[in-house]
């Protein structure tokens, strides 16, 4: 714009030739830039190369790739949102395509979750900046950040990781017992005489058995996401040590605001599975808030017959 008032001032000074001639080849570039750019808008092609799946703290990268006129003769940016589901947040940039159409977009791997990536619209400029276009990509990428398996400061021996309860037995010799008043139609056998007579009433023996039952990791999930990451990283490391060990488990969630959610664990497809859930998971921020810096505990809900077995804790 300087030089196009520059010389229309000097064609006002001195009507020769040569202001005729500044004066067409300025007025000229405005013109020729336009045909660029429209050139670079229609031959424009891209593609895109993203992982699926990253691991906290690596680098990781989306290849954007542009072909055609667009990459010599334009420049272009594109608009990106990254979303994370865990905090439900949203980020929004303006991502310049540089060394000749070939731009490596950085992910951040900072935190473990579930993130979407999304490319929305892709400006065209020619090089003087005179025009722009816009397209629509509308393009959506989906890239989870896994945790490192992380051995916690406390595990269990392998006889913790049977959880052991108690349940009726059909065999009436068993060494393991309760002890109730009698009902009608239960067998001689089974009655408790020592009891019977401190009591001044029949007692019998009701047989009981061992059996094994689920082994359990619990995770709290925190808005804390650096507790939440190395958290993650104990579950994964205990789970699969249940796994190395071919003991069945269960993961259960707990979230601030909401009932649990429990995921049963009998291989590495199943940890997999829960795990990617897990990372999709929304925590709301309002449910962490303490007020005047009072802890708040979180009730957990009374366990049934089944559930009262012992429970391994990766914390």
């Amino acid at each position: 714009m300087a030089a196009l008032i520059s010389t229309f001032v000097f064609f006002l000074c001195y009507k020769m030739w040569v202001a005729w001639y500044c004066l067409i080849l300025l007025l000229a570039v405005p013109v020729f830039a336009f045909i660029l750019a429209v050139i670079a808008y229609v031959t424009l092609r891209y593609k895109t190369d993203a992982p699926v799946i990253c691991t906290i703290g690596k680098p990781a990268y989306i290849k954007f790739t542009l072909e055609g006129f667009a990459s010599f003769f334009s420049y272009c940016t594109v608009k990106t949102a990254v979303t994370d589901h865990m905090s439900g947040g949203t980020n929004k940039s303006v991502i310049k395509i540089t060394d000749s159409g070939v731009t490596k977009i950085p992910l951040d791997t900072k935190h473990c979750g579930a993130y979407t990536y999304k490319m929305s619209k892709l400006y065209i400029s020619d090089l003087l900046g005179f025009f722009k276009f816009t397209k629509h990509l509308n393009k959506d990428m989906e890239f989870i950040v896994k945790p490192v398996p992380e051995m916690p400061g406390y595990m269990p021996d392998v006889y913790g990781f049977k959880a052991k309860s108690l349940r009726k037995s059909h065999k009436p010799n068993s060494e393991i017992y309760d002890i109730r008043d009698y009902q009608l139609g239960d067998p001689v056998k089974s009655i408790h005489w020592k009891m019977s007579a401190k009591k001044d009433k029949i007692m019998v023996k009701e047989p009981l058995e061992e059996y094994g039952g689920h082994s359990r990791v619990i995770l709290k999930l925190s808005d804390d996401r650096d507790t939440l990451d190395l958290h993650l990283g104990q579950v994964l490391f205990t789970s699969r040590f249940y796994l190395d060990h071919e003991t069945a488990h269960i993961i259960r969630v707990i979230p601030p605001d909401s009932k649990e959610v429990a995921f049963n664990v009998e291989s590495e497809t199943d940890l997999q599975r829960a795990l990617n859930l897990i990372l999709h998971m929304r925590i709301p921020e309002e449910a962490f808030h303490k007020e005047d810096g009072a802890d708040e505990e979180i009730p957990e809900e009374p366990l049934n017959e089944k559930d009262s077995a012992e429970e391994a804790y990766a914390d």
